[in-house]
């Protein structure tokens, strides 16, 4: 009740503003598109040269995928204000939703024209050319962005894409690592863990933990020994994580070293006692071992690739 009241309060202090600068971004917001359109609307009609209270009303009709009634309010904005690059964005955002691709990248060069460092409008601009597969102009824009954005991970994402449509594989697969290294979660992660994959490397690898999808960074070694590193004791604590919260879930971990089968058993015994010891709630049960000193044998899609040495994690949910 406490909540509803200070809403209303809020929106009566905004109302009172009469400001869409203050009431606009409010709306939107708090996802109420509808009452959104009904005040701005009435701001309009009270100030047919409010360029703001136009252009809130065009988000709005967006928001609730209504592009074509959005339109004519961003246009409008664009008429009252020429000089804001944000306003000529978003009627590219509306030309897209109705499929009018070549006034939506003329649309995004506009916003650029007017600000050269509009993050959206060479981010948009960039998936325009992908969507074409033209990718070194997508590469430009996407550059353009991690210029001003470095850790934009769309455009991280995307840049990746584009190395790949040009064929500059070794930039292609540190660009997908580069991307993973800040934003290794989520379906993006998986994705571009499996084009990382598809040219034989295993930095990071997806796993099914329990009943998830998790991306991990592999378990890497110093040589000959079963010492694992530091990025590799990052993934296992994302697992340690997983196993306190869900205590029916139980990790197997089974490790391979070609030609070495004792070294593989030392391997997976670390790798446990790692786990083990900050854990004190993790019984060791849960945490069956395997050890073969053969190579691991890894399908990706249509491939196939024998790792001389590696830890998988095989779950089961009780």
């Amino acid at each position: 009740m406490k909540k509803f009241i200070a809403v209303l309060l809020l929106a009566s202090v905004l109302s009172a503003a009469g400001c869409a600068t203050v009431m606009g971004p409010y709306y939107l917001e708090q996802e109420e598109y509808e009452e959104g359109i009904k005040v701005m609307s009435g701001q309009l009609r009270e100030n047919p040269d409010d360029a703001p209270s136009a252009y809130y009303v065009g988000r709005y009709y967006l928001a609730l995928n209504k592009p074509e009634q959005a339109l004519p309010y961003l246009q409008k904005a664009v008429r009252l204000d020429p000089a804001s690059a944000d306003y000529v964005f978003w009627t590219g955002v509306a030309y897209w939703a109705m499929m009018d691709f070549d006034r939506e990248r003329a649309a995004y060069e506009k916003a650029i024209g007017l600000d050269p460092n509009h993050i959206s409008a060479h981010l948009y601009l960039g998936h325009g050319y992908a969507d074409r597969g033209q990718w070194a102009q997508a590469l430009r824009q996407y550059e353009v962005v991690l210029k001003l954005d470095p850790y934009n991970p769309e455009a991280l994402y995307n840049r990746a894409r584009a190395l790949r449509g040009i064929d500059r594989t070794s930039d292609e697969i540190a660009a997908w690592k580069r991307f993973l290294e800040y934003y290794p979660d989520g379906s993006m992660a998986m994705t571009a863990t499996e084009q990382l994959n598809l040219h034989g490397d295993f930095t990071y690898r997806n796993h099914i933990i329990g009943k998830r999808n998790v991306t991990l960074r592999s378990l890497a070694f110093k040589p000959g020994t079963s010492v694992p590193d530091a990025d590799g004791r990052a993934s296992l604590d994302v697992l340690s994580a997983m196993m306190r919260v869900n205590r029916e879930l139980t990790v197997n971990i089974v490790a391979y070293v070609k030609g070495n089968a004792p070294l593989a058993k030392a391997r997976a015994n670390a790798v446990r006692d790692y786990m083990l010891n900050g854990n004190p709630d993790v019984n060791r049960s849960r945490l069956p071992l395997s050890w073969f000193g053969t190579a691991e044998n890894v399908q990706v899609g249509d491939k196939a690739f024998a790792l001389d040495q590696s830890v998988n994690f095989i779950t089961e949910v009780r």
